[in-house]
C-alpha cells in the first residue's frame, strides 16, 4: 500500500478533534462544574489529548488505497479513543464536580460534535463537487456547440489495441473513457467495448496527455473530457462517473489534479 501523508486533510481533522475536546469540556464544565477553580493552563490538556487521538487514525492519511470499510473502521477507532480521552480528561480535571452525569454529558457532547464536524466536512466537499459538476456541464455544452458548428481539432492520436479474438484495432485515444491496470495487463474502456493494450500505464499516460488522459489512482487513468459527473467519497476521494455509466475511484493523491483540470 502506497503511503503519502495528506497534510491538509490531517490538520483540518486535527483542528476539528481538538475543538471537540476543548468545547465538550468547556460547555459541560460550565453547566456542571462552574464553581470549580481550574487553571487556564488546563485547557492545554484537551488540546494535547486531541492530538493524541489522531494517532489511531494516521493510517487513513498515510495509506493511499484504503477501502471504504477500512476507512469506516479506522474512523470508528478514532471516535472510541476520542471519547475515552475526553472523559478521562474531564474526570482528571473536575471529576468531583462533574460526577457521573457530567462525565456522561462529556461523552455525549463529544460524539455529537464529532458527527457535526464530519457533517461540515462532508457538506464542504459536496459543495465543491457541485461546483465541479457545473464546470463539467459547461464544458459539455461548449463541446456540443463546437460539434454542431463543425469545428474540428487536430487529428487524434491513436493507440494499438486488441479486442475479442485478438482483433487488432487502432483506436483514437480521445474516444477512450478510461484505462485500467490489472496485474501486468492494461485495459482500455470505450462506451461499448473493452480492449487490451500492450503499453504500460505510465506509457499510456504520456501518450494520451494531449487527449485529456490523466492519472487518478495507481491503477487508473481517465479521460477528463469523458467524465459526466463527480461525487465525494470518504477520505478526501472522489468518484468520477464516465460516459458508459461506470464510476472510477479517484484517490486522495490525484484528486487535486483532477479538480484543477476540471476547473
Amino acid at each position: 500500500m502506497k503511503r503519502n501523508l495528506n497534510i491538509s486533510a490531517f490538520f483540518r481533522d486535527l483542528f476539528f478533534v481538538q475543538t471537540e475536546c476543548v468545547l465538550s469540556f468547556a460547555i459541560v464544565g460550565t453547566i456542571f462544574a462552574r464553581e470549580a477553580a481550574i487553571s487556564y493552563a488546563y485547557f492545554f490538556i484537551p488540546l494535547v489529548m486531541g492530538a493524541l487521538c489522531m494517532v489511531p487514525c494516521l493510517p487513513v492519511y498515510l495509506i493511499e488505497n484504503m477501502s471504504i470499510p477500512q476507512v469506516i473502521v479506522q474512523r470508528s477507532v478514532e471516535l472510541v479513543v476520542l471519547e475515552a480521552a475526553c472523559v478521562w480528561t474531564a474526570n482528571f480535571l473536575a471529576g468531583d464536580f462533574l460526577g457521573m452525569p457530567g462525565l456522561v454529558a462529556v461523552a455525549a457532547l463529544t460524539a455529537l460534535l464529532d458527527v457535526l464536524s464530519y457533517s461540515v466536512a462532508y457538506w464542504l466537499e459536496k459543495a465543491e463537487s457541485e461546483r465541479l459538476n457545473k464546470k463539467l456541464r459547461e464544458a459539455a455544452d461548449k463541446s456540443d456547440t463546437q460539434k454542431a458548428g463543425g469545428e474540428n481539432g487536430a487529428k487524434d492520436s491513436t493507440i494499438e489495441a486488441f479486442g475479442d479474438q485478438n482483433r487488432r484495432a487502432q483506436i483514437p485515444i480521445a474516444e477512450i473513457l478510461y484505462f485500467e491496470a490489472d496485474a501486468e495487463q492494461v485495459f482500455a474502456y470505450t462506451e461499448k467495448e473493452i480492449f487490451q493494450v500492450r503499453q504500460r500505464l505510465y506509457q499510456v499516460e504520456t501518450l494520451g496527455g494531449a487527449a485529456g488522459i490523466i492519472r487518478v489512482s495507481k491503477s487508473h487513468l481517465v479521460n477528463v473530457r469523458k467524465i459526466q459527473s463527480v461525487r465525494t467519497a470518504l477520505n478526501s476521494r472522489l468518484y468520477a462517473k464516465m460516459a458508459n455509466g461506470e464510476e472510477v475511484l479517484v484517490s486522495r493523491k490525484y484528486a487535486p489534479n483532477l479538480k484543477e483540470r476540471i476547473s
